[in-house]
């Protein structure tokens, strides 16, 4: 198979250059806003540090000298060495916001003194433990805010962290409320009296030296639309659309690098006019960031294309320095048809899908309804970011839009249609949701692997998955997976089962969360003397053989299903009845159950069934095991003879008013025959039955229950009662499998035989007795003469009455 997009070219009419600035940095030691601020007054707890990620900013930071180079009085060298550090690496914590009616910014609180490796591991702790900041917030931050706020401000800024974590429960429950807690607000001149107050606080006392040197970096993500163009031409510049937006920043102090670095990712978007995707060509955008001088970075493919996606890399140090541009990022602006609001990319679990989870068939629904929607209406382009210095944006900005059409002039954007692109996308998922379903429908061995190659492929068509588990790992460098998409343009699957490792062990079972049982042991063969095609298992096989075949392989032990025209009750009503049974009942089986041929059948026939053969052989065992994923069959001992152990069972015709219950046993509002029973077949049943007289009601019972006395399976249902819901459908306990019952009238067998008897296995010991015999033997002793003493159970052998009368209390001596 190759796949080759070139040949579903297209040329828009025109392409639409546009530069906007999409976030901004800026890291200071001395923050100043132009106008208020909220400083939160608790500690903000969240599962993950706010940078987490590397941003490709770095700080210098201060190596400490060693005692020899501060010498006996401190002043013995006066250089300091400093070390390049990111700022993902440096403890951070969130301190503050700015809003506005457009915009929230978050300023962070980094503490470089804290920065350390994680306990048996080379990676960073950036996560500061709460006991630690809550002493910062407890020592520091609130004193210094009831230190400087005004008077009329103080009733409502808290003392301690405690005091904060009290008011913050929800209601009048013990719990804690929102992770988030308050913020106070405060003017610029106030927060820059507690930042010395802070400073001054650490400085005097030794125990919070650890929050020293510390400093601040404010973010702002989301601005492009705010910015783009200059608002579509109102201002000359995205920069001066900036300032006028977010006038809550003072935009000139923030570009004076006297007070800090200030770093805006300004981004170059590409749109076509008409309904078009764009993809960048790998191949020109690697020669245009080698030519940039950026280093070799991330390549992304883009759903698994060997020829197309996106690079990010950063720059080389060198250039760096010169350029005042730290990172570049291109990507495809298609991703935006489905890209969340956080900007993290949703991941179906590899345990959602070996369960085929409704989370997982919701999941590939929704990105159905997508590609196949709106998203192939409409044009996406591409888009090419910078961050760089606020210094060098101002001096790039005017010729961007310039520089960026002439890059053009090289092609490096395939145009491709946008309903072929997403065709190529919807197809591609329903094919990976296709096969997932057959591998839960046949559970191979390697079941759990298979289906986390499958997960891989369904990632990547929203981003670049990372492979995190070592069996991933190992399936895609034997698949080689890099050769086939550069050969073949995408990645394809060829000859899996035989690349890939043969069966999961217990590692993946667990990753999956399977339901890990012994395998039952093959049912073995009578004397083949005495088995015939007739008697699979002997014309008298024991009810534990029976139950075993029919689990194992129950289509080898019951007859095929042939359809009898006898059966046909001769009246309209009777058959429409079943007929509208048999559809209801099989439609309410939901996604995660039903195969890819039961999918296909109600695409070609809604109805499942229209006449009466049709939904009789919908109950066939060959029909129930090409419509359901996982069964487990259960044997039903009705009308056998034989030695039948255990409670009688039902037998179809019996089962036949679980179905088709009475009027009077009404089934309570959470029960899941309720809806048959307000809208659907059973309240037809009922309107039928309170309509006919008792002659022709009676005839209507006996035509149905020759339908079920030739039905082949049942589901295992349960009939609802006044203090049970009852169950249509129902799981094998601790299983995912549905149970269903086969009728008992197409076994091959004579009768039920006798239990087989055990022979009793030899003892492993000899019993107590013996052995002391024995070794009383050795020592040469009498057995007879040393016999063990036995002591007598004494029996109380008065009568029930003298051992029930009163005892008269203990009289005690004076003395």
């Amino acid at each position: 198979i190759i796949l080759d997009l070139e040949l579903d070219m297209d040329v828009p009419d025109e392409i639409t250059v546009s530069v906007d600035i999409d976030s901004y940095i800026w890291v200071t030691s001395d923050f100043s806003p132009a106008l208020s601020l909220g400083i939160y007054l608790a500690p903000v707890i969240d599962h993950q540090a706010p940078i987490h990620k590397h941003n490709h900013i770095y700080v210098d930071i201060l190596i400490p000298q060693s005692a020899d180079d501060q010498g006996p009085d401190g002043t013995e060298r006066k250089e300091w060495w400093t070390k390049s550090v990111p700022l993902s690496s440096i403890p951070h914590v969130p301190f503050g916001m700015l809003s506005t009616a457009n915009h929230a910014s978050n300023l962070l609180l980094f503490f470089p003194r804290m920065i350390h490796n994680r306990t048996n591991s080379s990676l960073k702790a950036t996560r500061i433990p709460l006991d630690v900041i809550d002493l910062f917030w407890n020592e520091v931050v609130l004193p210094s805010i009831s230190q400087e706020a005004p008077n009329s401000s103080l009733p409502y800024v808290d003392t301690t962290v405690h005091e904060i974590r009290y008011k913050s429960r929800k209601g009048r429950s013990g719990q804690s409320g929102s992770q988030r807690p308050k913020a106070t607000p405060v003017s610029k001149v106030t927060f820059e009296r507690i930042q010395r107050s802070m400073r001054t606080r650490i400085k005097d006392q030794a125990m919070l030296a650890p929050y020293g040197s510390f400093f601040f970096v404010l973010e702002g993500k989301g601005i492009k639309l705010w910015t783009k163009d200059g608002q579509d031409g109102r201002y000359d510049t995205p920069y001066e659309a900036l300032k006028k937006n977010f006038t809550n920043l003072d935009w000139d102090y923030m570009m004076d690098r006297k007070h800090g670095e200030l770093y805006l990712d300004v981004g170059i978007s590409f749109n076509p006019t008409g309904q078009f995707v764009g993809l960048w060509r790998l191949d020109a955008l690697k020669a245009s960031f080698q030519k940039g001088g950026f280093r070799k970075g991330v390549t992304h493919h883009t759903n698994t294309l060997g020829r197309y996606g996106g690079i990010q890399a950063e720059m080389l140090l060198a250039n760096a320095r010169s350029s005042q541009i730290c990172f570049r990022s291109a990507y495809q602006l298609c991703y935006e048809a489905i890209r969340p609001n956080n900007n993290q990319p949703r991941c179906i679990s590899d345990r959602d899908a070996y369960h085929l989870t409704d989370g997982y068939l919701k999941e590939c629904q929704w990105m159905h309804e997508i590609y196949s929607g709106g998203a192939s209406k409409r044009a996406y382009g591409c888009r090419d970011e910078y961050r760089m210095s606020g210094q060098a944006a101002l001096k790039v900005l005017p010729y961007l839009k310039e520089q960026a059409e002439a890059f053009m002039k090289s092609k490096p954007i395939l145009w491709i249609p946008s309903n072929i692109w997403f065709g190529l996308m919807d197809g591609r998922l329903e094919g990976l949701r296709h096969a997932q379903k057959s591998l839960k429908a046949h559970k191979p061995l390697n079941y759990g692997i298979q289906t986390s190659i499958l997960c891989h492929l369904l990632r990547s068509l929203t981003s670049t998955p990372i492979v995190m588990d070592a069996h991933l790992r190992q399936s895609l460098q034997s698949l080689d997976v890099k050769r086939i998409c550069d050969h073949d343009g995408m990645l394809f699957l060829y000859d899996i089962e035989e690349k890939i490792i043969k069966e999961d062990n217990a590692q993946i079972h667990k990753l999956m969360g399977a339901n890990i049982k012994s395998h039952p042991k093959s049912l073995a063969p009578q004397n083949p003397t005495t088995i015939s095609l007739d008697w699979p298992i002997g014309p008298q096989p024991s009810w534990k053989d029976v139950v075993q075949m029919i689990q194992d392989n129950p289509q080898l032990l019951m007859r095929p299903w042939v359809y009898n025209p006898i059966w046909d009750p001769g009246d309209l009503d009777v058959g429409m009845l079943f007929i509208q049974f048999t559809r209801e009942f099989w439609l309410q089986l939901g996604g995660a159950q039903t195969t890819n041929e039961f999918m296909d059948a109600i695409m070609i026939n809604p109805r499942i069934c229209d006449d009466l053969q049709e939904a009789m052989s919908c109950w066939s065992l060959d029909r129930v095991n090409e419509w359901i994923i996982s069964i487990k069959f259960q044997a039903c001992s009705a009308g056998l003879e034989g030695d039948k152990p255990g409670r009688p069972h039902l037998s179809f015709v019996q089962r036949r008013t679980t179905f088709f219950p009475d009027k009077d046993s009404t089934p309570p509002q959470s029960s899941k025959w309720k809806i048959y029973w307000t809208e659907g077949y059973i309240a037809h049943y009922h309107k039928m039955c309170s309509e006919l007289p008792e002659p022709q009601l009676q005839h209507l019972h006996n035509r149905l229950d020759i339908l079920f006395a030739n039905l082949q399976c049942l589901p295992d249902s349960n009939k609802p009662t006044a203090k049970s819901p009852g169950s249509t459908w129902t799981l094998a306990s601790g299983e995912d499998s549905i149970k269903i019952v086969t009728n008992p009238c197409f076994y091959r067998i004579q009768n039920i035989g006798g239990r087989k008897r055990t022979i009793k296995r030899p003892a492993v010991i000899k019993r107590p007795q013996d052995f002391r015999l024995t070794i009383m033997s050795l020592q040469g002793r009498d057995p007879r003469r040393n016999k063990p003493e036995q002591r007598r159970t004494q029996v109380d052998r008065r009568s029930t009455k003298s051992k029930k009368a009163r005892k008269p209390p203990t009289r005690h001596i004076k003395v």
